[in-house]
């Protein structure tokens, strides 16, 4: 069934490889490192940095895995794709569905996160109000289309980087020069030693610390609307996985040295507390802005990629056609950017009224999906090259190093990040039922899961329209969605 004229959109080729960069630093450097740092920290105390180091080199393993694949396979939707093509389309339809959900949940978090910042100045303003703002203004950015988003973006991480950056050269300073008020050295081990809460704290923390990471895969949802996608998607991962481990390691290092790992608060963000403890007022003011930007930037980035795997998988058939529209010119997925705005304002909302019960739920949606899509990028490569054959691997203009040990490394680890969770202290609790540690994570995501693949099994095989998108692109070849075929539309 071949379409006769382009049964959905197309989306513009604008963006050059430091606007990737920033997109995915900018979705990744969050409130999860510069507010919520401070709850792994509590957790692993100085230790917490082996996390972060560990967590930097399995994100560089999976980000050489989607790189790999980018090269020679450049579409939205990327590694759900990917999953399709290697597992079938339940499988691609749940990676994509299951990424959408993450990035709206996580920038309604975001939204909520800044909210609560800006409240602090503005107390007379509600933060679910602040919240729909925020999402209101990203929406507008991503309306006018991809290339002022990318320009915006770029701005927005920069000046987060330029942050950092600036942290760390003054707390550095600091440290070693004793000229300002700060522990020293003796932070590392003189608060209970380097591993204050034994060893097995070190795991107990990976979960806040993998989900401060997120976001750099992002970079595979941008290869329709690069420039150059196959010579500077795989460029941007490489790049972003890099730049952001050292700056979150080297971060860290200086923070612990700064403060000590006890006062690294978890109601505000432990990079303040820092400039206040060495008497730095006027920056730290200025650094609440920087993390109430950090928010925006992080909404901005999950808004574009959530609007674009909407689309993608729309296109692919696994949801109504309309989603899938774009604007005549500017060729932006309006109906996505819409749809997955509103969703994101009404987690905003969900997770502020309901603290306790909703928050739990939206945070455990978005770290499981997150975890989810490494989990599907870690497989599919291996599986990738296995259906390619010995000619596609000769022929990839670059290839996983360390191949195969880097995909079972970093399929080991994403699985042990998740069944890891039911062992970390404490327990939480869904209505009467009480799951150790935080397996709520794992619990919630496979039962969203589970009920999306039987939306998949009864409604969205029955849409005909991805076929006819594949069948247009001359990918004839790439099965159709098992069952009944409902009629063009």
């Amino acid at each position: 069934m071949l379409a006769t004229e382009p049964v959905s959109g197309d989306l513009k080729r604008r963006l050059h490889v430091r606007h990737l960069i920033m997109l995915s630093v900018g979705g990744t450097i969050a409130s999860g490192f510069f507010l919520f740092s401070g709850s792994a920290i509590n957790i692993a105390g100085p230790a917490v940095v082996i996390d972060y180091a560990i967590v930097g080199i399995i994100s560089l393993a999976v980000m050489a895995c989607l790189a790999e694949m980018s090269v020679t396979r450049r579409v939205a939707g990327s590694f759900a794709i990917f999953a399709q093509e290697t597992m079938g389309h339940l499988a691609g339809f749940l990676t994509g569905w299951n990424y959408w959900l993450a990035w709206v949940m996580g920038a309604a978090t975001e939204s909520v996160a800044a909210g609560t910042y800006f409240h602090v100045f503005y107390p007379s303003i509600p933060i679910w109000v602040v919240a729909g703002v925020i999402v209101a203004i990203e929406m507008v950015v991503n309306l006018v289309g991809v290339l002022f988003m990318g320009e915006y973006e770029f701005i927005l991480s920069t000046i987060k980087m330029v942050a950092l950056g600036l942290f760390i050269v003054i707390g550095g300073f600091a440290i070693f020069t004793s000229s300002l008020n700060t522990v020293g050295t003796s932070g590392y081990t003189g608060f209970g030693g380097f591993f204050p809460n034994g060893v097995g704290a070190v795991g107990a923390a990976l979960l806040p610390v993998f989900f401060a990471y997120v976001g750099i895969e992002l970079v595979g949802v941008t290869a329709e609307e690069s420039v150059h996608p196959e010579r500077d998607v795989p460029r941007a991962l490489i790049q972003t996985a890099v730049i952001v481990a050292v700056l979150f390691i080297v971060a860290s290092i200086v923070l612990l040295g700064v403060i000590s790992w006890t006062k690294a608060g978890t109601s505000s963000s432990p990079f303040v507390d820092a400039l206040n403890a060495m008497h730095l007022g006027a920056i730290a003011a200025v650094f609440n802005w920087v993390v109430i930007l950090a928010s925006l930037s992080s909404v901005d980035g999950g808004l574009y990629t959530a609007s674009r795997m909407m689309f993608a998988i729309s296109r692919e058939g696994y949801l109504p056609k309309v989603l899938s529209n774009t604007h005549p010119v500017r060729k932006t997925p309006n109906p996505a950017i819409f749809v997955t705005s509103l969703c994101i304002f009404i987690g905003a909302v969900l997770a502020y009224f309901y603290p306790t019960t909703a928050y739990i739920f939206v945070a455990s949606l978005s770290a499981f999906g997150f975890l989810y899509a490494w989990l599907m990028i870690s497989i599919s490569q291996p599986l990738y090259r296995m259906q390619k054959g010995a000619d596609y691997v000769n022929n990839l203009k670059w290839k996983v190093p360390l191949y195969p040990l880097t995909p079972i490394v970093a399929i080991i680890a994403v699985l042990a990040a998740l069944i890891g969770q039911f062992f970390a202290p404490g327990s939480q609790s869904i209505g009467p039922i009480t799951i150790p540690g935080s397996g709520a994570v794992v619990v919630i995501g496979i039962l969203w899961t589970v009920i999306w693949a039987v939306y998949y099994l009864i409604i969205a095989r029955g849409f005909g329209h991805g076929h006819d998108w594949r069948a247009s692109q001359g990918q004839a070849q790439t099965p159709a969605p098992a069952g009944p075929t409902s009629p063009r539309s």
